[in-house]
């Protein structure tokens, strides 16, 4: 009797042991997707053998990719676009010796997010002491008079997230920020006359993202990122960079931008930039004015760069790092003065050029390293600028850094006393730059393509070179391979 009982022990431990399998995991059913408001409550019932799940999304012609790993019955879904129709499965996972087994796909539920009835008007106006949307955080322990005009703006900019846009405008005053505020797809945002944007840190102003996409983590590729957003300034309206640290505005996968009448003023970080494009689609930037790097600053007022991980030259959470290009971009009637350098690009991609920009009608005054790098640029024009005190102590300044540029047209342009007008080689890195990334070890040069009745048209005075424009396209920058050209009228 004893061994008959010893032997049933056994057998239930033993079975008791037996790790999950896939094909023992339910397939879950019962998904159900149900707008509330703002928001999708996506609910399911429980799988067999399950610890936890996994709930996928998708729209229109995209792949389902995982919004959420829940212990739960049910997740609540944010920020989804009013008019368009989503796609919902979920799958059951366990545990099996350390590794997790999953189940079988649910059948997808699919739901139209239609216009909440209760939502408020899309048009908000805020000044520094205004209270939040609709109270929120303003009963938690972050939430001072200090980091109020952070809140304020915050709150509002996560319920456009929720809406699908909609339009803020600021009122006078100083809008102190302790963290970076993001602006969602279908939003302008107004800066009245008297507005000041600052950070009490090294930190970025406002990045184009979605809160709701902060929060899943999800990320971009292409041009497939936050779309349709105006950043416009009406009179004086100021955003200080005092404390340095990336970018006032920072963009990736993102198209159909206007930046307008907006002023930056002191960049004062190593890494900072005002503006950093990346992977963007028709960007119109407008009636500016970029001021102030102090000594320490060494980049671009707006930088132009390509997510790669090789080159590190975007790095941003939000980027698929797809080695996607500018495209479109057009920099007009603005004024850069006091800087340590205007509008370039300062890293490269072989096969990924930065086309159909334009930069058109800015004044660049006192650039200490240059006014414009054109660094593989493709089909693009740099007309009716004028540049005054491109200087730097050893005379090295340039008005135009270009390397490796394809079609590229330099014409109607003005500069007087300044080091050089135009310099052009073939872009490629350095032995010191590839030994600290290696990565770049097979990034080939980049030639040049260019027609010197193209960049030769412009009115130069007081250089101090007697000519215009060198020209190079080997990788030897010296002696008898450079030829200079000088201006015409």
């Amino acid at each position: 009797m004893r061994k008959r009982i010893l032997f049933i022990f056994l057998l239930v431990l033993c079975l008791c042991a037996v790790p999950v399998s896939a094909a023992a995991l339910g397939k879950v059913s019962g998904v159900k997707a149900k707008q509330s408001g703002e928001k999708v409550k996506v609910t399911w019932n429980t799988a067999a053998g399950a610890k936890g799940y996994q709930v996928y999304q998708k729209t229109g012609s995209e792949k389902f990719h995982r919004i959420k790993t829940t212990g739960k019955k049910s997740y609540t879904v944010r920020g989804l676009t009013p008019g368009n129709t989503y796609y919902f499965r979920v799958r059951a996972y366990a545990d099996s010796s350390g590794k997790k087994k999953y189940g079988k796909y649910s059948s997808s539920v699919k739901i139209t997010i239609k216009n909440s009835s209760a939502a408020e008007s899309k048009v908000i106006t805020v000044s520094p002491k205004s209270d939040t949307y609709k109270k929120k955080y303003m009963n938690t322990s972050w939430f001072t008079e200090q980091t109020r005009s952070y809140y304020v703006l915050r709150s509002y900019l996560e319920y456009f997230s929720n809406i699908g846009g909609g339009e803020l405008h600021l009122k006078k005053g100083t809008y102190n920020l302790q963290f970076p505020l993001y602006i969602p797809s279908n939003t302008t945002v107004i800066f009245e006359d008297g507005v000041t944007i600052k950070r009490q840190d090294k930190g970025t102003l406002f990045i184009l993202y979605s809160y709701n996409d902060v929060n899943t983590g999800k990320k971009f590729y292409g041009y497939n990122g936050v779309h349709d957003v105006k950043i416009i300034g009406r009179g004086k309206v100021v955003f200080d960079k005092e404390f340095g640290g990336n970018a006032a505005i920072l963009m990736g996968h993102t198209k159909n931008i206007l930046i307008e009448g907006i002023t930056f003023a002191r960049m004062s970080d190593t890494s900072a930039h005002f503006i950093e494009m990346d992977a963007s689609n028709n960007v119109e930037i407008r009636n500016c004015t970029f001021e102030g790097s102090t000594s320490g600053g060494k980049k671009e007022a707006i930088n132009l760069d390509v997510p790669d991980p090789a080159t590190g030259g975007f790095t941003w959470e939000g980027s698929g790092q797809d080695k996607t290009a500018n495209d479109t971009v057009y920099i007009h009637n603005n004024v850069f003065k006091n800087l340590t350098a205007g509008v370039g690009t300062h890293m490269y991609t072989p096969g990924h050029p930065h086309k159909n920009i334009r930069i058109e009608n800015n004044s660049f005054s006192s650039c200490r390293t240059f006014a414009i790098r054109a660094q593989n640029w493709e089909d693009s024009s740099i007309l009716n600028n004028t540049f005054t005190n491109i200087t730097a102590p050893d005379g090295s300044a340039l008005a135009i850094d270009a390397r490796g540029i394809s079609n590229v047209v330099v014409k109607g342009n003005s500069i007087t006393n300044s080091d050089a007008f135009m310099k052009i080689i073939v872009s490629r890195y350095s032995d010191g730059t590839i030994s600290s990334r290696p990565g770049l070890a097979n990034y080939d040069p980049v030639f040049n393509s260019v027609k010197e009745e193209d960049v030769v048209y412009n009115t130069v005075s007081g250089l101090k070179t007697d000519y215009a424009v060198s020209y190079v396209n080997t990788t030897t920058h010296q002696g008898t391979n450079t030829k200079y050209w000088k201006a015409r009228n």
